[in-house]
């Protein structure tokens, strides 16, 4: 039998306690708990003792210098003791989920899934092992998902895989959070709110005292502005995170609409301001919330992605910078022109908080039914290639969004039943696992294990996938504000986007594998539950099929 030890009674090093027996126990090994107060520190026992400690208790009681970065954590092994040891409560309950993997072999791939492989480590004497993530920053932003359930069985899969953020619309956290936030805060995870939640915040306020519901150009106004309004915003957002302290960060953003060049003078800087504001009022009551601005190209425009010279940076706030209409089929250093000039607005955003001692986090779009569609591309090389080359470029976080699919009037019926959930996860597994510091080897070669004996077939699949659906997203941009899913609302000439002919060639591709009866999706008629990695593999690619087909129709009409 094993002794689990604990130093801490911090409530998520309790929960790392209660992981690591169960764990433990459905491997079939037994274990006893006990906290400091029953450790000696020669084990004259015969069995093992696992020891969950914070880095500076160990290094003060083991006369060490063992040093972490961000929310890593290291795993000593030492006669008979192993010391998990983290830089903050969280890191030890990563370091937890890691030793299982390693001597059990607990894979964590699919939600709500805990595989065992049968190939463990075998540890040595004195052996340390050091784990510290790519970036600080690491999570998923939720705007609209009012689903529970599915965020806690997000939350559970996220932080076992080494996320530590969740982001939530003020909206969407007022309608979850009753059911979300002990499962935040059991794991010590970092929680941002804002998003597009102005018009939500004034509604709010607007109930209590009666104030004037504000029009859409009068939104972007209201940041520009030193209102009283602004001041009943901030104080309505100090009172939101008055309620819950697992609330560590602010990230409020203008409406989702573009600026014209007439109003485009100054919004940045008087927003960033704004920020500051609230930064200050966030200092007096709840000072460990940060604040951040977002710099975002919203209805294309230029205006509010690239800085003008006018344009200071904070001493106080950190910023979020997100470029929509990419081409996923291209790298952020194509040398295309939109990407091009992205990447150039990204850079000096970056050199400008370097030096005012601040950090800058990108927002990117894996796992965006809306963007991406439901002819949706599996990115595994974009971002394993993307992470690397944002942390080149000293990019502190990276965020990945995630957006159901998207139910227009006039919606296909095929539409109904799409697995998007399942469908969008690869790519966020992906991103989480590379975000965390892992090897791109290992992380598919792991994925890929849920298909047995056909997991090279369907990596295959999957690159072959990449490359041809991904160059959909370069019409985004051309197409804007419809996609290349949003044929009936184009009322001009496309013929020279060659539109149809790149939809043909996805269908070629397609016809490629054999599908077999799931073209039907009659699969889905089935409880999920009894349906294997391989058939949902099988329905997202019949989805595929009909939805080219469906699209290609519909834009050769207007050929």
């Amino acid at each position: 039998m094993d002794k689990i030890i604990y130093w801490d009674t911090h409530e998520t090093v309790l929960f790392a306690v209660e992981e690591l027996e169960r764990l433990m126990m459905a491997a079939g090994t037994k274990s006893s708990i006990g906290d400091r107060a029953l450790f000696t520190k020669r084990n004259e026992e015969k069995f093992t003792r696992i020891i969950l400690i914070g880095l500076e208790e160990y290094n003060s009681f083991m006369g060490e210098n063992i040093r972490l970065q961000k929310d890593g954590f290291a795993i000593v092994h030492s006669e008979r003791d192993t010391w998990i040891i983290g830089n903050e409560p969280r890191s030890i309950l990563y370091g937890v989920y890691y030793y299982c993997r390693e001597r059990f072999g607990y894979r964590w791939i699919e939600l709500e899934e805990e595989v065992v492989h049968s190939v463990v480590k075998k540890w040595g004497k004195d052996e340390v092992y050091i784990h510290e993530p790519l970036f600080g920053r690491r999570g998923n932003i939720l705007e609209t998902i009012d689903d529970p359930a599915y965020i806690n069985s997000l939350i559970d899969w996220g932080v076992k895989n080494g996320q530590n953020e969740y982001f939530f619309t003020f909206f969407l956290w007022d309608s979850i959070k009753t059911y979300v936030a002990p499962e935040l805060q059991k794991r010590d995870v970092r929680v941002t709110l804002g998003g597009h939640s102005l018009s939500y915040l004034l509604k709010e306020i607007q109930k209590e005292d009666s104030s004037e519901n504000l029009q859409e150009e009068e939104k972007l106004k209201f940041f520009a502005e030193d209102t009283i309004l602004q001041e009943k915003v901030i104080q309505k957002i100090v009172d939101i995170c008055l309620e819950s302290n697992i609330i560590t960060r602010i990230s409020l953003w203008p409406e989702d609409v573009g600026i014209d060049e007439k109003n485009a003078e100054g919004f940045l800087q008087t927003y960033i301001r704004f920020t500051e504001k609230l930064k200050v009022a966030l200092n007096e009551k709840v000072p460990h919330v940060e604040a951040e601005y977002i710099v975002y190209n919203a209805g294309l425009s230029w205006n509010m992605l690239e800085r003008d010279h006018e344009t200071e940076i904070s001493n106080e706030v950190n910023a979020l910078y997100a470029y929509w209409g990419r081409d996923y089929s291209t790298s952020i250093d194509s040398g295309e022109s939109r990407q091009d000039r992205a990447r150039r607005a990204l850079q000096d955003w970056i050199g400008q908080v370097e030096e005012k001692g601040r950090s800058l986090t990108v927002l990117e779009y894996y796992s965006d039914h809306f963007m991406l569609s439901e002819i949706f591309p599996p990115l595994v090389t974009r971002i394993q290639q993307d992470l690397q080359a944002y942390k080149e470029l000293n990019v502190d976080g990276v965020l990945n969004l995630i957006v159901p699919i998207h139910h227009k009037k006039g919606s296909p019926k095929l539409l109904e039943n799409y697995p998007w959930k399942w469908i969008h996860h690869l790519n966020n597994y992906v991103y989480t696992r590379i975000a965390w510091g892992e090897r791109f080897e290992d992380i598919v070669e792991e994925y890929f294990t849920i298909f047995n004996e056909e997991k090279s077939q369907f990596y295959s699949i999957i690159l072959q996938l990449e490359s041809m659906v991904s160059q959909h997203t370069k019409y985004n941009a051309p197409l804007f504000p419809a996609r290349i899913v949003d044929p009936e609302k184009v009322t001009e000439q496309v013929k020279d986007l060659m539109i149809v002919a790149y939809l043909e060639q996805i269908e070629t591709l397609l016809d490629k594998w054999d599908l077999g009866d799931v073209e039907s999706l009659d699969t889905l008629e089935r409880n999920d539950s009894t349906l294997s990695s391989k058939d949902m593999m099988l329905i997202y690619l019949a989805y595929l099929k009909k939805s080219v087909k469906l699209y290609s129709d519909a834009w050769a009409l207007k050929e």
